[in-house]
C-alpha cells in the first residue's frame, strides 16, 4: 500500500483495552490463534527494526492497520494472502503474489465480504487465486486490527468505495517479503488455488 507514513492513532492504553475486548491472548495481547506461536517485542530489542512498523501502521483512511505489535515468530505457521493470478502481471512483468499483506487466518467467506473485512480496495487486486505459505521460526513482522480506507485512498472519483476499520480480522505485514525467502517460504504458484468467489475456502469448480 503506497500511503505515507504515519504514527498509531490510538494511545498505547486504549490500544491494550481494545484487544483486551476483542479476543486478545492474554498478557501478551496478541490474538489466540498466534499468541502462541509468538512473542511481541519492544523498541530496542534486538530485530524490532527488522518489522519497518512505520510502514504498516497508517492513519485513518489510509488502510494498513490501524496500530501495530512488532512480533518474532517463535515456531512455524501457515500464512495466506490473495492474489492477481499467475496470468496477470505488471509492467516489469511480475505479479503480485509476492506482497508485503498476508493473513494467519485461512481466507472464508465470498470475495467481497473478504474484500470488506481486510479493507482491500478494487484496484489493489483482484482477490481471485490463493497463496499459502510457511512464515518461518525467527521471522520478524507486524500485526495489528486493518485500518478504514477512505474512497480517496481508494482512487474513486465517486466516493462510494471505502472501507471501515477492522478490529476483529488482524492483518500481517512482512516488508519486502521477496528479499526474505528464508523466512516467508513458498511453494511454487502452481500450488495455488483459484478461488471460488462464493466461498474463497475452495477452489473455483472447473468451467464456473
Amino acid at each position: 500500500m503506497k500511503t505515507p507514513l504515519a504514527r498509531p492513532v490510538l494511545p498505547t492504553l486504549l490500544f491494550a483495552l481494545i484487544l483486551a475486548g476483542c479476543g486478545g491472548g492474554g498478557s501478551s495481547g496478541l490474538q489466540p490463534q498466534i499468541a502462541a506461536s509468538a512473542e511481541v517485542l519492544q523498541p530496542g530489542d534486538a530485530g524490532y527494526e527488522r518489522a519497518v512498523i512505520g510502514s504498516a501502521v497508517k492513519a485513518a483512511g489510509q488502510g494498513g492497520v490501524s496500530e501495530g505489535m512488532v512480533i518474532r515468530i517463535v515456531q512455524d505457521i501457515p500464512v495466506w494472502r490473495m492474489w492477481n493470478g499467475p496470468a496477470r502481471l505488471d509492467a516489469r512483468g511480475n505479479t503480485n503474489r509476492m506482497g508485503g499483506w498476508w493473513s494467519y487466518d485461512p481466507p472464508k467467506g465470498t470475495v467481497q465480504q473478504y474484500r470488506a473485512a481486510s479493507a482491500i480496495c478494487n484496484g489493489w487486486t483482484d482477490l481471485t487465486w490463493v497463496a499459502k505459505c510457511t512464515l518461518k521460526a525467527g521471522s520478524i513482522v507486524v500485526v495489528g486490527p486493518g485500518q478504514s480506507v477512505s474512497a480517496q485512498t481508494c482512487g474513486d472519483p465517486t466516493g462510494l468505495e471505502n472501507y471501515a476499520a477492522n478490529p476483529v480480522d488482524w492483518q500481517l505485514y512482512i516488508d519486502k517479503p521477496w528479499a526474505r525467502s528464508a523466512e516467508l517460504v513458498c511453494p511454487d504458484a502452481s500450488a495455488d488455488y483459484e478461488a471460488d468467489p462464493a466461498d474463497i475456502s475452495r477452489p473455483r469448480k472447473s468451467g464456473s
